[in-house]
């Protein structure tokens, strides 16, 4: 069974090209580009892992980071914002920087969906 990978990217074409990368990868992946759709993903659909864009239309994702945290669904967050940024409760967290490369992005979803990285 492929793993669910819920992706939060408000840029239409980064997440095109992110949804078949995820894809080729063999993963399973639930889609949104805004936080209410991403939230409501996270409440009702089984979800292994995400991948998180911190900024979506002029809103941050932290609300579903810490929702992800209460449900126990690892994350990391994909973003040209670097750690000193964040807030103190997400500076744990894994951070792929834009511009990212293909193999950065696989490693980090293999690496949170293996739990070798804390959130």
């Amino acid at each position: 069974m492929k793993p669910n990978v819920l992706m939060v990217e408000d840029e239409a074409y980064l997440a095109m090209a992110l949804e078949d990368l995820l894809t080729d990868a063999g993963y399973h992946v639930l889609g949104a580009a805004r936080l209410a759709d991403a939230l409501e993903i996270a409440d009702h659909e089984h979800v292994d892992g995400a991948l998180l864009d911190i900024n979506l239309h002029g809103e941050t994702v932290y609300p579903l980071a810490s929702r992800l945290r209460e449900l126990g669904v690892p994350f990391v967050f994909a973003t040209a914002y670097s750690e000193r940024t964040l807030p103190q409760d997400f500076r744990d967290c894994e951070i792929v920087r834009k511009p990212y490369t293909h193999e950065s992005i696989i490693e980090a979803v293999e690496s949170m969906l293996d739990g070798r990285k804390p959130h």
